[in-house]
């Protein structure tokens, strides 16, 4: 065997090491200084450097206890309702069994009851037992229940109720109860932190924190009244909770989540509570301007309908339906009438029609420009309610 010679390939080493330590030294030159960047300076009048503070700094006490003091303020005010209330269903009976019997049979069966319990959240708004929910939350309930956090319990009263904002107010009979203060909605701001308080699926004191994510969501499946949303976590039974800012102040009040949804979560604004909420409290209700109406269901003129009925026009409304005792049929429109013009004005679609007529008010006689088949017709309505 060959023995291995080091004395030959000791040049190549040294050669090697001097090529690294000045590849070294040209870099470390090169990237001096360009390591983790300084914080933001500027600089004074001295000269000197003036470092600015860090957006978050994790050590200050007061950012690090923010939550923990919101929700010892507000916690103390906030309930969890309990409700009962009674369901009556009609049990299903096979299709062999009414064939044999006969389809009358069992028309004359009682339809069972049931007792079905539900949860919810509130907060109380006065120091005299007054407590702001949802709707939802007491709607149809024979006996509701409202938990301190204290852990008293009292029976609750329904005082006010408005279904279309999803807002019910309930009094109970205790006083010198601690209760929370109504914000200013209208001053909030997209990406505020908030903090949510409620009984998620029975969970009481229940805290979860987010940011404000938009403002002025429209869902009329759930609200009349445009929302507050926030990515804090809002679950079945946190309804009727509050949303506050970091003041401890109500913002909105917890309404709904979207199903199979995540991070979304909506709150109904404050100052929207607090507009009714006289009005809540002595009326019971929230009272609304009739919106006035003809009583009809409407169809957009289509190219097939204006062949049907040999019109030269392509502009109006297809009468679909007259509703029964509606200022509608008490002038005599039929369904399948043509409504051409109202008040002489041209009638372009069902949309413009609706448009002009809630433009007026509740009792203005209107003239209507009908196409039937025979013919063109002049009826007078008097306008109703939009219930009519």
């Amino acid at each position: 065997m060959r023995k291995f010679n080091f004395k030959s390939v000791l040049p190549f080493v040294i050669v090697a090491a001097v090529a690294c330590l000045l590849s070294s030294a040209v870099v470390l030159t090169f990237y001096e200084g360009r390591g983790v960047p300084a914080p933001a300076a500027s600089t004074v009048d001295g000269g000197e450097p003036k470092f600015e503070k860090a957006v978050f700094n994790l050590k200050n006490d007061s950012w690090r206890d923010a939550i923990i003091n919101v929700n010892k303020k507000v916690a103390p005010a906030v309930v969890y309702i309990d409700t009962v209330r009674t369901v009556k269903y009609q049990p299903q009976i096979p299709g062999i069994f009414r064939d044999f019997f006969g389809p009358n049979f069992f028309e004359g069966f009682t339809p069972r009851e049931y007792k079905q319990e539900g949860t919810g959240s509130g907060f109380i708004f006065r120091a005299d037992g007054y407590v702001l929910t949802n709707y939802h939350v007491i709607e149809g309930a024979d006996q509701i229940t409202v938990n301190l956090k204290s852990g008293k319990k009292y029976q609750a009263e329904v005082i006010g109720k408005d279904e279309k904002y999803d807002l019910a107010i309930l009094k109970i009979k205790a006083k010198n109860l601690p209760y929370l203060e109504l914000g200013d909605s209208d001053a909030i701001q997209i990406g505020q932190w908030v903090v949510a308080i409620g009984n998620p699926y029975g969970l009481h004191e229940t805290v979860t924190t987010g940011i404000i994510s938009a403002l002025n969501r429209n869902l009329k499946s759930v609200n009349e009244s445009t929302l507050i949303q926030t990515d804090a976590a809002i679950n079945p039974g946190n309804s009727g909770g509050p949303l506050v800012d970091l003041e401890g102040k109500v913002i909105g009040i917890n309404e709904a989540i979207l199903s199979n949804a995540q991070g979304i979560g909506f709150a109904i604004p404050i100052n929207l509570v607090k507009e009714n909420l006289e009005e809540l409290l002595e009326k019971g209700k929230i009272t609304r301007p009739a919106v006035p109406g003809l009583g009809i269901l409407m169809l957009p003129l289509s190219q097939d309908v204006i062949d049907y009925f040999g019109l030269n026009t392509d502009s109006g409304v297809l009468v679909y339906q007259v509703n029964k005792n509606s200022p509608a049929a008490k002038a005599g429109l039929r369904p399948q009438d043509i409504i051409l013009e109202l008040d002489r004005q041209p009638v372009e679609s069902p949309e413009k029609l609706k448009e002009m007529i809630t433009s007026k008010k509740v009792g203005d006689v209107v003239t209507l420009l009908i196409w039937r088949k025979d013919g063109y017709k002049t009826i007078k309505a008097t306008l109703g309610t939009l219930e009519e």
